[in-house]
């Protein structure tokens, strides 16, 4: 016999077979980032917040704009200390 090597769509359909019998996926924090990565419905969908494997709305102060714009705004800053003027 050949051996077949796993790919993402096969790691994705052993998750979801996992997750209808109610079989934890993983213990450790990665895995809804597995799922993430693997899941072949969530193909091609990006901009959504996922917690323990299940899509959730994010905070309402996640959502506001201000925040948003701060958060930028101290990346740039914090990525300019780090790497100096080639930053922008």
């Amino acid at each position: 016999m050949q051996r077949k090597d796993l790919c993402l769509g096969d790691l994705a359909i052993i998750a979801a077979c996992m997750r209808l019998l109610g079989i934890p996926l993983w213990a450790g924090g990665a895995a809804t980032t597995v799922y993430c990565a693997t899941a072949l419905e969530l193909e091609g969908l990006g901009g959504m917040y996922f917690n323990n494997c299940c899509r959730c709305l994010p905070s309402q102060q996640a959502q506001g704009d201000a925040t948003a714009t701060a958060l930028w705004e101290l990346s740039e800053r914090l990525i300019q200390e780090r790497v100096g003027s080639q930053a922008k």
